[in-house]
């Protein structure tokens, strides 16, 4: 008897242990959702510090604050590997569909990346004339003044689609779903701070309200705070970068003169120098991420053929 009962104790307790494995235990579902809550919440407190750095809505954007905008993108990125990996959904294990949609997003990323280096290089050439100029003015000041012209904006647009609208896309499994949404919030960010810098480089709102209409607005993202405030300063015109307009307004000051202003040439001297230095700051950083996307994109391709030889 005593036997008997102890057996049916062992046999109770067992089945107690197990199901309180089963209800502890965190589903897959779970599992996906928590991951998709932690990838949001990782990038949001950047954004959310972006948004107090922002100044007031009367001052020009500043290129020094739209660098640590620029950092969202590679940040991003690191998100939604770590997101993939604790999914344990490779891009190896994906659907066709969301394939396809994050290769269409990538690419037209990539056509943008291109479009913000090839501002910079235009910029850099414009930095260039302006400096050759303060150098030719203390022995040849009717030379120099040929060079000494404000930065010009090279004319606006892009050569890009802008890839499929993400929300018609297809998906099925829980997992799939998930990165799926993590995929169209990358793709906004990717819009709203590609736009934000050509608008910036271009000196008006166009490509900036562009992208914004492509994506279907940002105020479903994690930019939406952002892109509000954003939205009022390229309403009021002030697309301009403040660093760029310091040095037109500087260059401004010195022509208006007949005589040589050493006090406006040195000024001006020191705002070239800080222009140089973000814009080869910010030009570094899109070629890495330029790289990085494209590693990520031919990792992807490549585990696709992989899987359809199989």
């Amino acid at each position: 008897m005593v036997l008997l009962i102890e057996k049916i104790a062992k046999h109770c307790y067992f089945k107690l242990e197990n199901r309180q494995h089963s209800i502890t235990r965190p589903q897959p579902e779970q599992l996906s959702s928590s991951s998709l809550l932690a990838f949001k919440s990782h990038v949001s407190k950047s954004i959310d510090q972006l948004t107090s750095d922002l100044k007031a809505r009367s001052e020009t954007l500043s290129l020094t604050w739209f660098g640590r905008c620029l950092a969202l993108l590679p940040l991003i990125n690191k998100a939604f590997a770590k997101l993939v990996a604790d999914m344990d959904y490779p891009m190896s294990k994906w659907e066709v569909g969301l394939t396809e949609g994050y290769l269409s997003y990538t690419l037209s990323l990539l056509d943008l990346l291109n479009s913000i280096s090839s501002c910079l290089s235009h910029l850099g050439q414009a930095r260039m004339s302006l400096a050759h100029g303060l150098n030719l003015l203390e022995n040849s000041p009717s030379l120099a003044r040929k060079h000494l012209k404000g930065i010009q904006f090279q004319p606006g647009g892009f050569s890009t689609n802008c890839g499929k609208d993400l929300s018609k896309a297809r998906v099925f499994s829980d997992k799939e779903n998930m990165v799926h949404e993590a995929v169209k919030e990358m793709r906004s960010i990717g819009f709203w701070v590609c736009g934000v810098m050509l608008s910036g480089l271009y000196g008006d709102e166009k490509t900036y309200m562009e992208l914004r209409k492509i994506a279907g607005g940002f105020d479903s993202s994690l930019v939406a705070t952002l892109d509000f405030k954003i939205s009022e300063q390229f309403m009021e015109k002030t697309s301009i970068f403040s660093e760029i307009k310091e040095v037109n307004d500087a260059v401004a000051d010195l022509v208006a003169s007949d005589k040589v202003r050493y006090d406006v040439v040195t000024e001006l001297q020191t705002k070239l120098r800080l222009l140089e230095n973000l814009s080869d700051n910010i030009s570094m950083e899109v070629d890495n991420l330029f790289a990085n996307v494209m590693a990520q994109r031919s990792k992807l391709i490549d585990g696709f053929r992989l899987q359809r030889q199989q």
